[in-house]
């Protein structure tokens, strides 16, 4: 932890130990945008006989999770700690994570599984219109866009898994165990330049039959698992303002090596169930809903641009800390007609002792 480090700036508490209790608050962001034929969703059928899609049809589901609140613990020696958290309010999920440092480097990693059911969905495109069942359609298509919630039958599955290590140069003088982890003393301020390699998984799953009806505004893919490893240089400074206060900041752009899209795509008879029951609303029938899988396949991306921000505050006692830190990552996907991105962050805020 502090092999080789200039003592007038890094200093070790004298006991090796950390218990301390936690709290965070979280919030994810899951943009997805979809192009398809029109026709496809609108077809002039008996879903709105009146109107009929042509051209590209743009949808863009939107899931914004309610802001969770998790109570935890967590329990360190030196360099390793390790935390469990568990649901106290707001969006339900559970989360692990795992973190490494030392004088020289900084190893996090995190686990998020959750489930969303209620997203805002906008189309946009161009439509045909007719007065009635007999009339002929229009010769000029008119543009609509629209935008509302429509809530799935069967919630969204999704979960993550973040990856992040980073080289920190000025490892004499900057200490980024003082400002997130508390394992060292930072007492005076420093700065350094940091390279880092990032990997990030996600797996959205909404392939449940239920959702037969939603898999049409989203060209028929009911599962998309995404891969992504990138590279990325940044900065972080703490600031010492007075004895035991700690202000840091980092942040770090990256770019993807790896980026790979792998989806699952369905077949469906929702339209034929729908017509059926004459599209009644106050009818459960989405059980009658068959889902066929027609294929599965793999995609490499072009080369994606994301970033990493954090920003922590720390006031230490000869044994005693509290700290609140804050981190956004942004991660972007692409797949064909379907791109998007996963933006995430939380709040810590932590009362710890030292053992």
């Amino acid at each position: 932890m502090v092999h080789g480090v200039d003592t007038n700036y890094v200093k070790t508490p004298s006991r090796p130990w950390q218990v301390s209790i936690r709290t965070r608050v979280a919030q994810t962001d899951l943009d997805m945008h979809s192009r398809i034929d029109g026709e496809r969703v609108f077809d002039g059928t008996f879903l709105n006989p009146l109107v009929k899609g042509t051209g590209v049809l743009e949808t863009d589901p939107r899931f914004i999770t309610q802001v969770s609140t998790s109570l935890g613990l967590k329990v360190g020696y030196r360099g390793l700690s390790a935390s469990y958290s568990f649901h106290i309010g707001g969006q339900k999920g559970q989360s692990i994570a795992l973190k490494s440092a030392g004088s020289w480097y900084s190893l996090n990693m995190r686990w998020h599984r959750f489930k969303m059911n209620t997203p805002t969905i906008r189309f946009a495109g161009q439509m045909l219109v007719r007065d009635d069942e007999q009339s002929p359609w229009s010769e000029v298509p008119e543009s609509y866009e629209f935008k509302d919630k429509m809530p799935l039958e069967s919630p969204i599955k999704i979960s993550t898994l973040m990856f992040d290590g980073f080289y920190i140069f000025n490892r004499k003088k900057f200490s980024y165990a003082a400002a997130y982890t508390q394992k060292t003393f930072q007492v005076r301020s420093a700065g350094s330049f940091l390279a880092g390699l990032t990997a990030y998984y996600a797996d959205f799953d909404y392939s449940n039959k239920r959702n037969a009806d939603f898999f049409a505004a989203m060209d028929d893919i009911g599962r998309l698992r995404q891969y992504q490893v990138s590279v990325g240089a940044g900065y972080a400074y703490n600031f010492v303002p007075a004895k035991g206060w700690i202000l840091s900041a980092m942040f770090m752009p990256t770019m993807t090596v790896l980026n790979r899209t792998k989806v699952n795509s369905y077949q469906t008879n929702y339209k034929e169930v729908d017509e059926r029951h004459e599209l009644d609303y106050e009818v459960d029938y989405a059980d009658e809903y068959e889902v066929i899988s027609k294929e599965s396949h793999s995609h490499n991306n072009r080369i994606a641009l994301n970033f990493n921000a954090r920003v922590s505050i720390t006031y230490n006692w000869d044994r005693y800390f509290i700290n609140a830190n804050g981190q956004f990552d942004n991660n972007n996907f692409r797949h064909s007609g379907l791109r998007g991105h996963l933006n995430d962050w939380y709040i810590n805020a932590s009362v710890g002792v030292r053992l």
